[in-house]
């Protein structure tokens, strides 16, 4: 008799554990934008250029900034740099708008080793172990969020974009010009 009590109060507990794991799981996870509708309201989001200089996101404000994260071993990112290099030659010389192209990648060799097969002319930068993106919500690349020139971010944007499309260069001049 007492080994079949002690089985069902070790059995309910395991249980009601369980239950507790799968019911926290349904808790939605915070929404990159609502939690950063202001860039400024996050303490800080590093990213770094190539000789280490760190450019914090959080202060990036008075511009319209396209902040870009992609990786060399994703598809779809491969695919979608020679659109958004040429994008960029249309746009970088004005100072009303900022694009970072943020690599997730583990190294700046295994960047200039795809940059080498692809060549592009994008500003480019390193999250390392992604922690930035990982603020932003980003698990999966490509994905671009597009803020104003408050830092509230306006589109997030999860997949390729087309960046030659009439359309996107219609919203983004839009964008600059409100």
């Amino acid at each position: 008799m007492k080994t079949r009590t002690l089985l069902t109060i070790a059995f309910s507990v395991v249980l009601v554990v369980v239950g507790a794991i799968f019911v926290r799981s349904l808790v939605p996870p915070e929404s990159p934008t609502g939690s950063l509708a202001f860039l400024s309201a996050a303490r800080e989001l590093p990213i770094f250029d190539r000789e280490g200089k760190k450019t914090d996101l959080a202060r990036e404000k008075g511009r319209l900034v396209i902040v870009h994260f992609w990786a060399t071993w994703c598809p779809p990112c491969v695919e979608e740099i020679p659109a958004l290099s040429s994008f960029w030659e249309k746009y970088k010389s004005r100072s009303d708008i900022a694009l970072y192209a943020i690599s997730v990648d583990k190294d700046w060799k295994t960047i200039d080793d795809f940059s080498a097969k692809s060549p592009n002319r994008l500003p480019m930068y390193r999250d390392p172990e992604a922690a930035t993106a990982l603020r932003f919500g980003s698990t999966q690349y490509p994905e671009t969020y597009i803020t104003n020139k408050a830092g509230r971010v306006l589109y997030r944007v999860q997949g390729a974009i087309e960046w030659n499309d009439a359309e996107v260069r219609r919203r983004i001049e839009q964008l600059l010009n409100s």
